[in-house]
């Protein structure tokens, strides 16, 4: 047995293996960290519920919060993104 891993092909073979697997690896701690950073999102509804509150303390005023609120309308992020 240890004569086999001697031969080049063998080595060459065990190395692209090794290769694949060390790929595949990375490929799904990529993917699984693009999910989770994917689901980091905040809904249009929390984002304006936020908003209200904001603007029912007084911090920000009735033109920022019309300006806001324009920009985070989901019929406005569509129309945009087209």
């Amino acid at each position: 047995m240890p004569e086999l891993l001697t031969l080049t092909t063998v080595q060459a073979a065990l190395a692209v293996l090794v290769l694949c697997v060390l790929l595949a690896s990375g490929y799904y701690l990529v993917s699984s960290f693009r999910d989770y950073a994917a689901n980091d999102h905040h809904e249009v509804n929390d984002v304006l519920a936020n908003l209200r509150e904001l603007h029912s303390r007084g911090e920000i005023s009735d033109e920022e919060f019309r300006t806001i609120q324009a920009k985070t309308n989901p019929k406005h992020i569509e129309k945009s993104s087209i």
